[in-house]
């Protein structure tokens, strides 16, 4: 089947490639990538009719579709084509679906299972960012290079302040220069959704959150008294945080294979971790020292559900995946004991039981069937159909829950597989669930799900009675976990598909403050000044997250609902610090740094704005707008009435500051053409315009003059 492929062209929503490799996505010239479970393909190539093979030559479809079909199982070609005799069949939705998935923003509901169908993290251009400040009490600025390189500079000499080679690792989109804490800070924010902060004369790193990698797994554990949260994306090292208050711990190292599934279990004493990658091993680590106990290989594919038996001082950790067995390992040596077959479709949840006092380990499938087993012998013992694509398992009391496509979950009798309507919780309809795990609060058995919209949800088990609902922050929920009960009840720990990872008090729902990473690009960062000097930065996924600038403690996030967040900028007005950003619904919005709360909205824009600048002109605080036409406008903060309307050249504005000197109110803005413009802006007259060798990205003017630096360095003129 080397040589096959499904081809989906749609005027509309773009190109889907599906090979046994996986699946390609172009729109307007964006490529997405991904893979694709077979379940997905036969259930569509299962209610196709047939076709005409497809003309030779024939064009692509300007605005219709055309689905075809080619080298399968050694059948002739086949094609379907809107506004012929042989339509694009509604058998194809699926696909169509997946095409439109991948290229909505990281943060919007998912309509299929990640367990059918993921994509890989799209990969985002990075560009050259700049921001001027002081580093050390010397005037300054900072620059980011694509390659990731950055430098520090004086701006009055040019004396290099420190910096990195492109071994910095970071794809930057942002950058910001401020003081806390006695120090000099330097932030940069990533294509990845990642804010890194360095002490700027030191060149140590102060605090930050890695990038969101997309495919989320994450485990929880009470470890030394400490809740942990362990999570891993598709690439790079396990991460280890404090569930509590998002310190970080360390690093668990994987070789660059990231994770697709992690297992947390305490057993004779020890801390395990279990993570599965995408290649198909699966290692074990002493999570108290970090050590490495097993690396287990036998799996023929992906691995997608782990779960771990602990029995008086022995455990054994059973996996499943994309090669539809399950294995049964023995932790204390690493050995195989069990290889379980049956199932003809990628397993997705495992969970143990106990039934007659022994151990029972229970599998479902992509194939719609649960299966038991005995855990001593291997043998089967039941198994029955339980619907279409089942996507997560979980085990209480004797009794199985799994959840589908569809967001439902049903209960099922461990013993009999018969299905109980007595208490099964509701799940929630119309979203795909995700995720379920079990576990107990103040001693009650509690199931816990997350679903393809984001949101969180626990049932108590015996009764199916709702606990707890938290609203989607961060994209679609891939995985959960519980940690142990304890004297405030567990806490749920979520991780998304857009690579967030989230903590919750399951008894409340109250969120923990987590590193958490933004789902998609960083668009603008910004330092307050004032006695607790705050770090904020904005992204794509329309998130707003503010913590100390000195420690990264106190960390919060705002869901603004505005859609992307294109540009930020921060003031200190009237001793509160005030946030501003822009958007891609045309407005710039004002912001509480400290509590979010909502301020004036300032309108005229005809397109997004790419940058935005605090300054103070007459004793009122001032705000600036470079927008992607070209254009400059200018709001009063306090009231949101628009003051100023400056018409550039039509290339986009990448940097604008303006300044009081000598009474006179002065704005400059470079854009993306290499051009400089000065007005004054009072009577919004141009007072000069230069052409500049690079782009305009950051400026300072003051009374040593206007400084402007560009990707070669700073210039004055």
């Amino acid at each position: 089947m080397s040589e096959s492929s499904l081809r989906l062209e749609d005027g509309a929503l773009g190109e889907l490639l599906i090979t046994p490799e996986g699946f390609r996505a172009v729109r307007d010239g964006q490529e997405r990538t991904g893979r694709v479970d077979a379940a997905l393909i036969v259930r569509v190539l299962t209610a196709l009719g047939e076709a005409p093979a497809p003309a030779p030559g024939a064009p692509a479809p300007a605005a219709g579709r055309r689905f075809t079909v080619s080298g399968l199982n050694g059948r002739a070609d086949r094609q379907w084509t809107d506004g012929t005799a042989a339509p694009v069949p509604a058998a194809v939705a699926p696909f169509a679906t997946l095409l439109a998935q991948m290229f909505g923003e990281p943060g919007e509901p998912a309509a299929l299972p990640g367990a059918v169908a993921l994509g890989h993290p799209a990969a985002q251009p990075a560009r050259s960012a700049a921001a001027v400040g002081t580093v050390g009490g010397r005037a300054a600025y900072a620059l980011v290079e694509e390659d990731g390189s950055f430098g520090l500079t004086a701006l009055d000499d040019a004396a290099p302040l420190g910096g990195s080679d492109a071994d910095a690792g970071l794809a930057p989109s942002a950058v910001a220069l401020g003081e806390a804490g006695g120090r000099s800070l330097f932030a940069v924010g990533g294509t990845d959704g990642s804010v890194q902060v360095w002490d700027a004369t030191t060149g140590q790193v102060v605090h930050g959150s890695t990038g969101g990698e997309g495919a989320q797994a994450v485990a929880a554990l009470i470890c030394r008294d400490i809740p942990v949260a362990f999570s891993a994306g598709q690439g790079g090292d396990l991460r280890a945080v404090r569930a509590d208050d998002g310190r970080v711990l360390g690093n668990l190292p994987t070789g660059g294979h990231g994770a697709t599934v992690l297992r947390a279990a305490h057993c004779a004493g020890i801390d395990l971790l279990a993570a599965a990658a995408a290649d198909g091993t699966v290692r074990v680590w002493d999570a108290g020292t970090g050590d490495q106990l097993h690396l287990l290989v036998g799996h023929r594919g992906e691995v997608r559900s782990m779960a771990v038996l602990t029995v008086d001082d022995q455990a054994v950790l059973a996996t499943g995946g994309h090669d539809r067995t399950v294995r049964v390992w023995d932790l204390a040596t690493g050995q195989p004991v069990a290889e379980l077959a049956g199932h003809t479709g990628t397993v997705t949840g495992l969970a143990f039981t106990t039934l007659d006092e022994r151990p029972v380990l229970a599998s479902c499938a992509l194939d719609g069937t649960v299966r038991t087993w005995d855990v001593y012998d291997g043998r089967p013992l039941r198994g029955w159909p339980a619907g279409g694509w089942l996507t997560a398992l979980a085990a209480a009391d004797g009794v199985l829950y799994t959840g589908d496509e569809t967001g439902r979950i049903t209960a099922w009798d461990a013993a009999t597989g018969q299905a109980r309507t007595d208490a099964a919780p509701a799940g929630r309809p119309g979203s795909p669930l995700a995720a379920l795990a079990a576990g107990a609060l103040h001693g009650r058995p509690v199931l816990a799900a997350g679903f393809g919209d984001g949101t969180l949800a626990a049932w108590d088990a015996p009764t199916g009675r709702q606990l707890l609902e938290v609203a989607a922050d961060g994209g679609p929920v891939h995985s959960l976990d519980l940690t142990a009960d304890g004297p405030d009840g567990p806490l749920l720990v979520c991780g998304t598909t857009a690579g967030a990872v989230r903590s919750h008090r399951l008894a409340d729902g109250v969120a923990h403050p987590l590193p958490v990473p933004h789902a998609g690009p960083v668009t603008g960062l910004a330092f307050t000044t004032g006695d607790q000097p705050l770090l904020a930065s904005a992204g794509r996924d329309g998130v707003i997250a503010v913590r100390a600038a000195a420690t990264g403690d106190d960390s919060r996030r705002f869901v603004t609902g505005h859609g992307p967040i294109t540009a930020l900028a921060a003031v200190l007005a009237g001793g509160q610090p005030i946030l501003a950003t822009a958007g891609e619904d045309l407005k710039v919005r004002m912001w509480h740094a400290g509590s979010g709360a909502a301020g004036p909205v300032c309108e005229g824009l005809t397109r997004p704005a790419e940058v935005l600048s605090f300054t103070e002109i007459g004793d009122r605080p001032t705000l600036i707008a470079g927008t992607s036409d070209g254009n400059v406008l200018v709001w009063d903060v306090q009231s949101g009435q628009r003051t100023a309307l400056l018409t550039g050249g039509g290339a986009a504005v990448r940097a604008v500051v303006g300044r009081e000197l000598d009474g006179e109110a002065l704005l400059a803005a470079g854009d993306a053409a290499g051009t400089l413009r000065l007005w004054h802006l009072t009577s919004s007259t141009l007072l000069n315009e230069a052409a500049l060798d690079g782009t305009p990205l950051a400026i300072e003017l003051d009374e040593a003059g206007l400084r402007i630096v560009t990707p070669g360095g700073a210039v004055t003129l």
